[in-house]
Order: structure tokens, then C-alpha cells, then sequence
């Protein structure tokens, strides 16, 4: 399960997700320099990076699970179950390649959303690509530039299709319409207090505060993440500084955080809690992260790291001392 956001501040945007899994991940922070030869595999050919980018990678794979690059373009790729579907063959004068090479294209090698549109035509996503271990997983992914334009990518058939996203939200199934339709269910949503009501001319007034989000869901099921973030995001005001957007960013996602025991696939023996939460920052081209053994935000700037001429895997530090 994961949770993406994305919104605006006086001087730029910022954005972030959860990440949420059943089994323990060795997260770290991964720096990919700008032209990095061969950084990018495909079924034909491998891509160098165009431009700077850090961000999470998992067991010391050069992939991203979520990053930002030199240019401000921000990226998360979150699960997507039983909505994607790939192509079994390639496709001569197209990129055909498997997800997650997919999003680490995208994400390096494009300076805006602008070129992510443009970009996402010519890819074919296959079921499988160069070896074995090189598969297509189910997910979809969220992109968000400089500028706040946003877009959600999702494999059908192996193609990507492209949503414009004004909410700047992204959970996981069903598809990215569905979840938008479905906001019209909650449009009585409100900051604002309903302060009473008359029943039958007997007036009842609220017990405290929040009663004009009154029906907001709590639960963890992605349809209902999708509402409780959007309402969240929709409400931000836009003139926060950035300290102040990129804590007002964790706030918001800390409403997705899943204690330990209280979501369990008891099919799998699993149970799913929130594994790290992560935040990006178009002024600085920051990025941020708390993880579950260490909610201490740890903060990492792409302008450290300018002198790499190669790929760095950045340790995170582990545990705390209460």
C-alpha cells in the first residue's frame, strides 16, 4: 500500500508518499550522477541518466522507488494490483522495457511532466524483460514537476496511459478515474464546523471540534486513503513557507501511518505497516524521510552529492535511543 501527495508553497512544491509492505525492506538513499551510462536497461538497448537524481532505492538495486532530479521533476511508483497489464512482445521503434526500468527512465531522463507525457508514448511495458528476474510488477506511478504540473501514469496492455492530476493524490487500485469519481461521494466535506442542527424544532448543537468532516473515512483501503488524502491536500493553505510545507507534507502523510497489528493478510502471515515516509522539494531539491525503526526526519540535498561520478547508496540511520 503507499500513499503519494503533492501541492504547493509560496516558493515551490513539494511532494511525498508512504511506503506500506508486510515484510521488511533494506531502504537506503541511492544518488544516480547526471549521464550515467547505462543506468537505464531495456529489452533493445540501455539509457544513460540525463540528469542528477536521488532518491529510495531497496537492497542495493539501482532502481528508485521514489526521487527527485536536478531539474525539479518528482516521482513515485506505487502499487497498482490486478489493474495493470503488459505486453508479451515488443514493438519495433519503441522503448520496451519492464516497470520499474520504466519509471527509473522517467524519472532521470525527463526534465518536466511535460517531457513525462511525451515520453511515456513511446514505452511498451512487457511482462518480461532481458533475464529471469526482470518482470513487470503491478504498479502505477505519480509525477510532479517545478512548475506543480502533475500526471498519473498506469500500464494497460503494456501501454501507459496518461491522467492529468489536479488533486495531487495517488494510492493504489482500483484505477485513477474510479478514485476520482468516487470523490463525489464526499463532496459534504468540510473544514468548517456545523456548528447545530434542528431536529423536528428541537435544536442539537456539536459536541467539539470537526463535525464538518463528518463521514471523512479512517480505514486503510486504498479508495478511502484517496479521499482522506485529497481532503487534506485541498485544504493546505497555499501560502505556507517551505519548513512549514514540508512538515505540514509529514503531518498529512502521518495520517496513513499503520501501526504494527492493526491491518493483517492472514492468507500471507503478513502485517502490513508503514515502512518509511518520504517528502521532495522543488526549491532545494531536497529529500526527506523518516523510516519505521527511526521517525527522526533524516534530509539529504542532490547539491552534496554534485561531485559523484558514480552511483551512491547512502546509509540511513537505523534505530533510535529513547
Amino acid at each position: 500500500m503507499c500513499t503519494t501527495i503533492g501541492f504547493s508553497y509560496n516558493e515551490g512544491f513539494v511532494s511525498g508518499r508512504t511506503l506500506e509492505l508486510g515484510i521488511k525492506l533494506d531502504n537506503k538513499i541511492m544518488y544516480v550522477p547526471k549521464s550515467k551510462e547505462n543506468f537505464i536497461d531495456t529489452k533493445d538497448k540501455k539509457y544513460s541518466s540525463k540528469y542528477a537524481t536521488i532518491g529510495t532505492s531497496f537492497f542495493d538495486i539501482a532502481s528508485f522507488g521514489d526521487g527527485i532530479n536536478e531539474m525539479g521533476l518528482m516521482g513515485s511508483n506505487n502499487f497498482f494490483p490486478k489493474y495493470a497489464s503488459f505486453a508479451k512482445e515488443s514493438i519495433d521503434g519503441k522503448v520496451n522495457m519492464t516497470t520499474s526500468n520504466a519509471f527509473d527512465y522517467l524519472l532521470t531522463r525527463c526534465k518536466d511532466v511535460n517531457e513525462v507525457k511525451k515520453e511515456s508514448k513511446n514505452i511498451v511495458l512487457l511482462e518480461h524483460g532481458n533475464d529471469e528476474k526482470d518482470i513487470s510488477i503491478s504498479i502505477h506511478f505519480f509525477f510532479m514537476d517545478a512548475k506543480g504540473e502533475k500526471i498519473v501514469l498506469e500500464p494497460k496492455n503494456g501501454i501507459l496511459i496518461s491522467y492529468e492530476n489536479p488533486y495531487g493524490i495517488l494510492t493504489n487500485s482500483p484505477d485513477f478515474p474510479w478514485n476520482t469519481t468516487n470523490l463525489k461521494n464526499y463532496i459534504n466535506l468540510n473544514p468548517e464546523n456545523v456548528e447545530e442542527a434542528n431536529y423536528n424544532g428541537k435544536i442539537i448543537s456539536k459536541f467539539g471540534e470537526g463535525t464538518g468532516m463528518l463521514g471523512l473515512p479512517g480505514d486503510f483501503t486504498s479508495p478511502s486513503r484517496f479521499i482522506r488524502a485529497a481532503y487534506f491536500v485541498s485544504n493546505t493553505p497555499k501560502d505556507l513557507g517551505r519548513n512549514e510545507a514540508i512538515l505540514q507534507a509529514f503531518r498529512i502523510l502521518s495520517q496513513f501511518d499503520i501501526p504494527k497489528g492493526s491491518v493483517k493478510d492472514m492468507k500471507k502471515r503478513l502485517q502490513n505497516e508503514t515502512l518509511y515516509t518520504s517528502i521532495m522539494d522543488t526549491t532545494k531539491k531536497s529529500y526527506f524521510i523518516k523510516c519505521h525503526d527511526n521517525i527522526n526526519i533524516q534530509s539529504f540535498c542532490l547539491d552534496d552529492y554534485e561531485d559523484e561520478k558514480d552511483i551512491k547508496f547512502i546509509e540511513l540511520e537505523k534505530g533510535m535511543n529513547l
